[in-house]
């Protein structure tokens, strides 16, 4: 091995073909922004890279690759909606000359099939397994797989290379504390790549990355980010001096610590992501998703989190093998019962790894489409008691009624009008802030819809009045305005999206039975 060379790497994050409403790119352009945030992976991965090493960070959704460059080697993040872009690239680089290597949780589960497009594939957590592929690169001696048994220790990891991300195009950066799921769901892959125990970085670790991160805004991508409800809470107390804003995602037990409520409220939490995932407890069990309650449970917790000032994310699918038509109403019934706009609504999806895939797979029950319609709005099953088309025409009914403003200005009165969002977020630049005034009032004073004018009105009163802050008031008008936009480009496209789901139509799964 020769470390004085210098090599030329591309890490990249190949462009999806679909993007579903909730990744929020609506909003992001209303940002002047090209998304709100690039996959952690690709600078983790810099991160872990050798100083010899000349390397170049591209997300496809927010810059185009450079056709006058050919590099030594070439790494690609996969998830099943990006797996026929990352064939593609794996194809033209090795044309031109270069290594191709494969990591991600789609490439993890398809090794043989990324192969066919790749020189080798990095299974699983990269630490490790990575500086081990470049060293046997430079030696030319790659290995098709980089595996190996158990985790690595996680306490400490390296901060991401931010500094070779363009961050005028992207909102805020993700972050990550921990690793591993104790839960085992069927239709998820956490716990089967990061494994069921809990590994938690240290909290000085982690504060020093977010000390030096470019951004003040951030996501906290762990699955489970209050598990360890100790753990949390001096997270929590370590970054209220630190002045950020941010999201997680959190199981709905949160809600029984309103110690650590308030702290999360103190330290920045203005949202979580919470996986509801289904109000049909059958479906609950079918899932292996036991750890979820409802009935009065759900309705409690909701009143917790809101009254500590957090918007709520709210996640559903529907597809389970009790579930019916009737299930999207329910859900729909139930987020404007207690006040939740902003809804993460999915059709079931089984990807490669799950349970759920190794089931359905024997059952034959998965149909020959595109990995690229697994964004979560596509069927990708045969589903038990519901058609293809069945299942994604009531889908875009139901997103349509979420986010239609006589529903939009239900929940948001509602939820804004009880005094709790009152507590300021992160700075936002004077520019995008009078850009952001514009399209607000563009949209919402400049409109013939009746009920678009009267939220507006309303919120700006709360503001007035002190009742909510800025930031909280006008974030909700775009992030609906944003989700509203998507669902609608969405409509456009309908007669081909029923045409493709047409021709892989089996009806409900019961009658092939």
């Amino acid at each position: 091995m020769n470390s004085s060379k210098k090599y030329t790497l591309f890490l990249i994050s190949p462009r999806q073909r679909f993007i579903n409403y909730p990744a929020h790119s609506e909003l992001a352009r209303m940002f002047g922004k090209r998304r709100l945030m690039i996959p952690l992976a690709l600078p983790t991965v810099a991160a872990l890279t050798p100083d010899h090493y000349e390397i170049h960070i591209y997300d496809e959704e927010v810059e185009d690759l450079p056709r006058n460059i050919k590099p030594d080697i070439v790494g690609i993040t996969t998830l099943a909606a990006t797996s026929v872009r990352a064939s593609e690239l794996g194809d033209r680089f090795r044309s031109l000359g270069s290594k191709v290597v494969f990591g991600g949780p789609y490439a993890s589960y398809n090794t043989a099939e990324m192969l066919k497009h790749g020189d080798s594939v990095v299974v699983g957590e990269a630490e490790g397994k990575w500086e081990e592929c470049l060293r046997n690169f430079e030696s030319g001696a790659m290995r098709q797989i980089y595996d190996a048994p158990g985790f690595t220790d996680y306490k400490v990891q390296k901060a991401p290379r931010w500094d070779l991300v363009n961050m005028k195009r992207i909102f805020q950066v993700a972050i990550q504390v921990s690793r591993g799921c104790p839960f085992n769901c069927d239709f998820c892959l956490v716990s089967k790549i990061f494994g069921r125990k809990m590994r938690y970085r240290e909290i000085s670790n982690v504060v020093e990355e977010i000390k030096a991160a470019p951004s003040r805004y951030f996501f906290f991508v762990d699955d489970n980010l209050t598990i360890n409800k100790r753990y949390a809470k001096e997270l929590m107390k370590a970054i209220i001096p630190l002045k950020i804003s941010w999201g997680c995602m959190c199981s709905l037990d949160v809600a029984t610590d309103e110690e650590l409520l308030r702290l999360m409220a103190e330290a920045g939490c203005f949202n979580i992501l919470i996986g509801f995932e289904s109000l049909n407890p059958d479906s609950l069990d079918h899932a292996q998703k036991h750890h979820n309650k409802g009935g009065t449970i759900y309705a409690e917790a909701i009143r917790k989190i809101h009254a500590a000032g957090i918007h709520i994310n709210a996640s559903f699918v529907v597809g389970f093998d009790n579930d019916t038509l009737e299930e999207f109403d329910r859900i729909f019934a139930f987020t404007l019962e207690h006040h939740l706009p902003n809804v993460n609504l999915h059709l079931l999806n089984a990807p490669p790894g799950t349970v759920l895939f190794e089931r359905y797979q024997k059952e034959g029950r998965i149909p020959d489409c595109d990995t690229e319609l697994g964004v979560g709005h596509f069927p990708t099953l045969h589903y038990m008691n519901m058609s293809q088309i069945g299942i994604f025409d009531k889908y875009m009914e139901t997103v349509t009624r979420l986010y239609s403003y006589p529903v939009i200005r239900d929940k948001g009165t509602a939820l804004l009008g009880n005094g709790a969002f009152i507590r300021e977020g992160g700075t936002i630049p004077a520019i995008t802030k009078m850009r952001l005034s514009w399209i607000t009032v563009k949209e919402y004073v400049f409109t013939r819809d009746r009920d678009r004018r009267l939220l507006f009105w309303f919120i700006l009163k709360l503001i007035r009045q002190k009742k909510v802050a800025i930031d909280k008031g006008l974030g909700f008008l775009l992030s609906m305005l944003g989700y509203h936009r998507h669902i609608r480009k969405n409509w456009k496209n309908m007669d081909f999206y029923r045409k493709m789901i047409l021709q892989q139509d089996q009806g409900p799964w019961k009658v092939n039975i």
